[in-house]
């Protein structure tokens, strides 16, 4: 069983941006064991824990079924207050629950999981 979101993410662009985004209410994903992931109001992200040279293969982040996983994944990746492994796999966590076709959650993961950052 995966987890849940418990909300829809509601975003926008700063003016002149195309890569910035700001969080305007708090975003919650709920893991399988019950931890809250929250990305917070008030937090901005650029889509780049997925490797931008990916971006080719598997499309941007803020694209798809995989626009949610990759706004908490990207909040975790900035914060680093959860271990980064963690944070990977709850990406590949997040992205089973949204319904990413499984080959495609799979490459994204990989990606995020041996090329994204760590600490």
């Amino acid at each position: 069983m995966n987890g849940i979101f418990l909300n829809t993410v509601k975003v926008e662009w700063p003016r002149g941006e195309d890569r910035i985004m700001n969080i305007l209410e708090d975003f919650v994903f709920i893991d399988k064991n019950g931890l809250e992931w929250r990305a917070p109001a008030g937090s901005s992200i650029d889509g780049a824990s997925i490797p931008k040279f990916f971006w080719r293969v598997i499309g941007s982040p803020f694209i798809g079924l995989y626009r949610e996983p990759s706004v908490i994944h990207d909040v975790y990746c900035q914060t680093k207050s959860r271990p980064a492994q963690d944070t990977h796999d709850c990406f590949l966590e997040m992205m089973k629950a949204n319904k990413v076709e499984p080959e495609r959650a799979q490459t994204m993961y990989n990606a995020v999981n041996n090329f994204g950052p760590r600490w």
